[in-house]
């Protein structure tokens, strides 16, 4: 499991695996310092769900439940817990707003539970936010029980005893990739090019005890998945 500097529960779908994942994240004892717990707008239903307490909140909360908006109303009242009230009428998702403060107020990786689910379009946006994160020299990672998402501008390796899942996926992020060179993969490639449009880089296997991903240009869209 990763360390992360700033964990963020986003309001997608949120289950039982979530959970262990992120109190796994929470642990002091296997993390150098505690992170901080982000719940982004309708991302706080589920840390009430499950009785943690988030370090803040953020969001406009026109989606919540009564019952949530009551305890949001109480915390901005007391300040037991920092709420971040959006303007529901903006330009960026919560979950942007949530990672961007995420961002300024951690080092090291960001982990964001819920970003994946029905809403295919969340989904996209949530992959597109990864690019903030990564034009600040950082990592963030949209996770689930079934994929560990991540975008990448510079050569990467993957070890086989901390993989994810059995597959690995690639994807060109705003246009082609190239010099795509594959090691330890089932599926080598040497100095080849990806381009939008392509599913050349989908279902790959490590065959190694390292995979090594090399490339000259572009970005890569990183999944790992279970199944």
């Amino acid at each position: 499991m990763m360390a992360a500097g700033g964990i963020i529960v986003a309001g997608g779908e949120f289950s039982e695996w979530d959970e262990k994942a992120l109190g796994e994240l929470l642990n002091v004892e296997t993390t150098r310092e505690k992170p901080l717990l982000i719940a982004a707008d309708r991302g706080l239903e589920h840390l009430l769900k499950y009785k943690r307490m988030p370090d803040l909140c953020i969001g406009d909360f026109d989606s919540v439940s009564d019952p949530t908006a009551a305890v949001i109303k109480g915390w901005e009242q007391s300040g037991e817990v920092e709420v971040i009230r959006l303007n529901p009428v903006k330009d960026d998702t919560d979950t942007e707003a949530a990672l961007r403060l995420a961002l300024e107020r951690t080092e090291g990786d960001v982990a964001v539970f819920g970003g994946n689910g029905r809403r295919i379009d969340h989904l996209l946006a949530n992959i597109h936010i990864l690019r903030i994160a990564l034009q600040r020299g950082r990592q963030a990672f949209l996770m689930d029980a079934y994929n560990r998402i991540r975008l990448v501008g510079q050569p990467c390796s993957l070890k086989r005893a901390e993989q994810y899942g059995k597959y690995v996926s690639l994807f060109p992020f705003g246009g082609k990739v190239s010099g795509l060179t594959l090691e330890g993969f089932k599926y080598p490639l040497a100095g080849a090019e990806l381009l939008v449009g392509s599913s050349l880089g989908t279902s790959n296997e490590l065959v190694a005890d390292v995979g090594h991903i090399d490339f000259s240009a572009g970005e890569l869209v990183v999944v790992e998945s279970t199944e």
